[in-house]
């Protein structure tokens, strides 16, 4: 098998790197590729991208540095970017992070504000003048007389979902709701508040939900 593919789309080039090849060897067939390229290319006035997809292989920065290096030395290619099957140890945390639920079952009294990174599951109570912010969506369960704010501090496709009857504020991302100034509706468990393409706090039922949000992964801890 070999240890690089080259393929042509539209007007770029990708070298698939073989995720079981010797790097080394790698390299030697890229910049051998890249040669006969530039023996076989009229002159372009603009430089040709090249993407690499280093496949099941995550490349650190050294070899990314050393591939990068190899592309410089013609001067019609330019590197564009760096595409993997695999995610970086960083990567996956942030995303499990972003998608875990904390449940909280404890009171939230007032004067206290209380950060979630993830989701929320809200089962304790809310005092009044209490904030809860978490940087994903929350789900209220309990009796919120506090602010709620789901997306904190600019995730806009955050959703919060309950009873806000009796909520002071609700916000999601950077917009925010004074509850008492809401038009005259009602609210139950049911209710579902999300950013609509206009950039507007929107009111629904949690039944649209797929139709409104149809990404939803959420990661049990």
């Amino acid at each position: 098998m070999k240890s690089v593919t080259l393929k042509g789309k539209g007007n770029k080039y990708f070298l698939e790197l073989n995720s079981d090849a010797d790097f080394s060897e790698s390299l030697t067939e890229i910049k051998k590729m890249l040669q006969q390229l530039v023996d076989s290319t009229s002159q372009h006035s603009q430089k040709i991208p090249i993407v690499i997809d280093s496949q099941n292989r995550l490349l650190t920065s050294d070899q990314f540095t050393e591939i990068k290096t190899i592309i410089s030395e013609f001067a019609i290619f330019e590197l564009q970017h760096v595409v993997s099957n695999v995610f970086s140890r960083q990567k996956v945390e942030q995303l499990l992070a972003k998608n875990f639920l904390n449940i909280e079952t404890k009171i939230i009294r007032s004067g206290k504000v209380v950060d979630y990174q993830g989701n929320l599951l809200l089962l304790g109570n809310v005092h009044k003048g209490a904030i809860v912010r978490a940087t994903g969506d929350i789900y209220i369960g309990s009796h919120v007389e506090g602010i709620v704010h789901a997306g904190f501090p600019n995730y806009s496709g955050a959703i919060l979902t309950g009873d806000i009857s009796h909520a002071s504020q609700i916000r999601i991302s950077d917009l925010i709701q004074i509850v008492a100034d809401m038009e005259e509706q009602t609210f139950n468990n049911n209710s579902l508040f999300y950013i609509n393409d206009l950039h507007v706090l929107t009111q629904d039922n949690i039944s649209n939900l797929h139709e409104i949000k149809p990404r939803r992964e959420i990661i049990l801890g």
